[in-house]
């Protein structure tokens, strides 16, 4: 069969991590005796006019669209009636994320089935079945037996078939990087990593031997412990790799493509402490420098963090989210505020960099739980070396299908309870992630603009507490906490956000001057100090929001303060709150709909 693997543009820029799931397809497509394409839309970033010629002319039997996350709706929708257009015939299978809105997809797109979960078996088991039909619509009584799909029937209903039975991590298949030598661009995913912070903050990175090394993303484990009320996932469970696999897959890139520095992309790094303890000696034999992400608080101590900084980890960044305990509840962060508060202590003690990652807005954020949070950072980073400010990373909370956060949008009217209603939601937060506000949902009691002051509210009550601790002196560069007695060149002491990075506070958010927060904290600033956050709001906002919004939100300010708004008084999960609101379901399609609402 002529096949066609194809990725979506994520955000603005290309992503520097490898698109694992669309190359296990092709690799399990290839171990099934197939040879398919793999068009990297997401690194190549061709013209729009460019990927429907390319169709055009490649006619596919069969069209697999890899949108890893929902936000990629809009150019999911325009490319799958782009395809339908130009090759009539080609079945059109639409997998990742955004598949939790199937029933979506395949009435309001060009889409023929949507592949639910892990795709290894699912793409190979459609091929089969395709590749024995002469009809576009298939056999529907033979589709019914793939499990991990969603189609409609010949009476318009939707059927999803059940999860399929989960790989055993002893099946997994290593990532081949081949696949993006032939068909993208390896450079953007063998890199150089002193394009981020924390590995050109530290000054092993500078030693000889490392010189012109090469950074490269690599996975460890599948899945998470934890289910957080905000996070979307397939993957049921924690599956991890065998270690002396992994340790195989990284000799590969350092042999291959002189690999010296890893960013470990795991959705939930060292929830397997036994494994994570033999990694770590693994990895020290090979004198690399490698940095963490998706870690859990509860997983780390303070001889563990010591461990991984002289295996040569140089940054730890967690799941903090929010530094008020309810708010940790309703999340469900299965974490407590003093696990929240030791992990970054032991990470700075320890001599890892990490960034302070917040999102603020679930249903019951409030006055006294956004205070909360602010206590919580002062604790954290009254110790820096450099104003914290550099260290945060503070998102709103955004509603993605397949969770419950989603759902009680659904259920409050933020979003609506038609297909259009969710179409039109998914249409307006496409190409754009949680870092744009002016996009987001308000769960809470109070009006746009007061939740929105929260952030530089809590900006500068934190960056004041730090210069004040420090008698108000001005400190503008930043030093590695690293023990290795190697001095940073002047320009790499600097924190410098055009270096790289992903956080969303850079420099322009707040003025960096300690006589601002001495001037504002004084008790005669008091007046200016309630201003400011919401007059930054205010500036903000004019430049960006179009003037109906604005003047909508200019109303809601006014009309909230004299008859106030529903408010949240739940200290629990909000998945559970969800359970006990859930009307059951009356049809075929929504009875189909609801595992994927669920989520796992």
């Amino acid at each position: 069969m002529n096949i066609v693997i194809c990725t979506t543009p994520i955000r603005p820029s290309p992503t520097d991590t490898p698109p694992f799931g669309s190359m296990v397809l092709i690799q399990s497509l290839r171990a099934a005796g197939y040879d398919p394409y793999f068009y990297d839309i997401d690194c190549l970033r061709p013209k729009f006019e460019e990927v429907v010629r390319f169709f055009e002319d490649k006619k596919p039997d069969f069209v697999g669209i890899s949108a890893v996350v929902s936000t990629a709706y809009a150019y999911t929708k325009r490319l799958t009636a782009a395809i339908r257009k130009v090759s009539p015939h080609t079945k059109i299978v639409v997998g990742g994320n955004l598949a939790a809105s199937s029933e979506m997809l395949l009435r309001l797109c060009e889409v023929d089935v949507c592949a639910i979960g892990e795709g290894e078996k699912v793409i190979v088991n459609l091929t089969k079945h395709w590749e024995s039909q002469n009809e576009r619509s298939g056999s529907y009584s033979e589709l019914k037996h793939i499990k991990g799909i969603s189609y409609l029937d010949e009476d318009s209903n939707m059927i999803f078939t059940g999860y399929d039975t989960a790989i055993p991590a002893s099946e997994f298949l290593d990532p081949d990087f081949s696949i993006l030598e032939q068909f993208s661009d390896i450079d953007q995913y063998i890199n150089d990593p002193l394009h981020r912070y924390d590995f050109a903050n530290d000054p092993r990175s500078y030693e000889p031997h490392r010189l012109g090394k090469k950074l490269a993303v690599i996975n460890s484990a599948k899945g998470c412990v934890a289910r957080c009320t905000f996070c979307h996932r397939w993957d049921r469970g924690y599956r991890h790799w065998d270690v002396d696999r992994i340790i195989e897959n990284i000799q590969h890139l350092m042999d291959q493509y002189n690999v010296g520095f890893l960013a470990f992309g795991d959705e939930n790094f060292g929830s397997d402490r036994k494994k994570l303890d033999y990694l770590i000696e693994r990895l020290a034999t090979l004198d690399i420098l490698y940095k963490v992400g998706g870690v859990r608080v509860a997983s780390v101590d303070l001889d563990l963090l010591h461990r991984m900084k002289k295996s040569g980890c140089v940054g730890m960044y967690y799941g903090i989210e929010s530094g008020s305990p309810d708010i940790l509840q309703i999340m469900e962060k299965n974490a407590s505020l003093e696990q929240n508060i030791n992990a970054a202590k032991w990470t700075y003690e320890a001599g890892l960099y990490t960034v302070y990652q917040l999102v603020l807005g679930m249903p019951g954020e409030n006055h006294k739980t956004i205070a909360q949070t602010a206590e919580f950072l002062k604790q954290v980073t009254e110790f820096l070396p450099g104003p914290p400010s550099k260290r945060l990373s503070i998102n709103y909370i955004q509603a993605l299908p397949g969770t419950p956060i989603y759902e009680y949008a659904r259920n409050i009217g933020e979003i609506g309870s038609t297909l259009e209603d969710e179409e039109r939601y998914l249409m307006q937060i496409s190409d754009t992630n949680a870092a744009d506000d002016t996009k987001f949902l308000n769960f809470t009691e109070y009006d746009y603009f007061t939740v929105q002051s929260w952030r530089p509210r809590i900006v500068f009550d934190v960056e004041a507490h730090w210069y004040r601790n420090r008698g108000w002196k001005s400190v503008n560069t930043e030093r590695s906490v690293s023990s290795v007695n190697v001095e940073l060149p002047e320009s790499e002491a600097d924190e410098d956000y055009s270096r790289g990075g992903y956080f969303n506070l850079g420099h322009t958010f707040f003025i960096r001057h300690p006589l601002f927060y001495r001037t504002l904290s004084n008790p005669l600033g008091y007046p200016f100090r309630v201003v400011y956050p919401a007059a930054y709001v205010l500036a903000k906002d004019l430049k960006k929001l179009p003037k109906k919004l604005m003047l909508k939100y200019i109303w809601q300010f006014f009309s909230f303060k004299i008859k106030g708004r529903r408010s949240f008084k739940e200290n629990r999960s909000l998945r559970r709150v969800m359970k006990d609101r859930a009307v059951p379901p009356s049809t075929v399609s929504e009875e189909s709909m609801q595992p994927l609402r669920d989520g796992r």
